[in-house]
């Protein structure tokens, strides 16, 4: 048994076929479907164009009769690229229409399968169209991961600054620098660091017990 292209736990990705002929179009919809493909077809270019611009979110993957009346594929491939420019196309060409076929992969089609197409071509083209999508997908995971933890870390940076800030207010790195105890300037210590933006008002207050309870005793 032939494994699916698009995996089960994968998410279906939103794909546009764009075929004049209607024969093609309803029996590649069909095994794009069958293959786990969420699957929107237009007869024409002028129509293709009309959903791109509506589609929201934007198609994953596009797959266009190269040559049609009117708006051409190049056109739907220019528009698809337009909207998302991680936009996966896949052109469909006559044998007369490589030359085309290879602009448009110039311009930013995926590849292109020439008519009338062999169905194991199309699907190991299809293969490898999910494979690059799923690479894609990872890679942005793993910026966005990156991303994340920078973050943090320059958030704890931010937090160990501030801390050490406020230990340093609070008790002088040796006996030699302390000067002598003055509560009110410490308190005052604490409000400038406050007013600066180095102390949250939670760590304010913690401070402030710290303080008068150091008094206290």
């Amino acid at each position: 048994m032939t494994r699916p292209i698009v995996p089960p736990q994968m998410p279906s990705p939103s794909l546009l076929l764009v075929d004049d002929d209607p024969m093609p179009r309803e029996t590649l919809s069909t095994l794009l479907q069958g293959e786990g493909f969420q699957v929107t077809t237009a007869a024409t270019g002028e129509a293709a164009e009309k959903i791109l611009k509506e589609a929201h979110p934007p198609f994953d993957l596009v797959i266009t009769d190269l040559v049609m009346p009117g708006k051409s594929g190049m056109d739907v491939l220019k528009m698809a690229l337009k909207m998302n420019p991680s936009c996966t196309v896949l052109v469909l060409t006559g044998f007369g229409s490589v030359r085309e076929a290879t602009e448009a992969m110039e311009i930013g089609a995926f590849d292109f399968v020439t008519k009338p197409m062999q169905i194991d071509q199309f699907r190991n083209t299809l293969r490898r169209l999910m494979e690059r999508r799923t690479l894609a997908h990872e890679r942005d995971e793993l910026r966005a991961r990156v991303k994340e933890l920078t973050e943090r870390a320059e958030r704890l940076e931010t937090t160990l600054g501030r801390m050490e800030i406020l230990a340093n207010q609070i008790t002088p790195a040796s006996p030699a620098q302390a000067p002598a105890a003055d509560p009110l300037a410490d308190l005052e210590r604490m409000a400038t660091l406050k007013a600066k933006g180095l102390l949250s008002d939670e760590e304010f207050e913690q401070a402030k017990k710290s303080l008068l309870s150091r008094w206290l005793t």
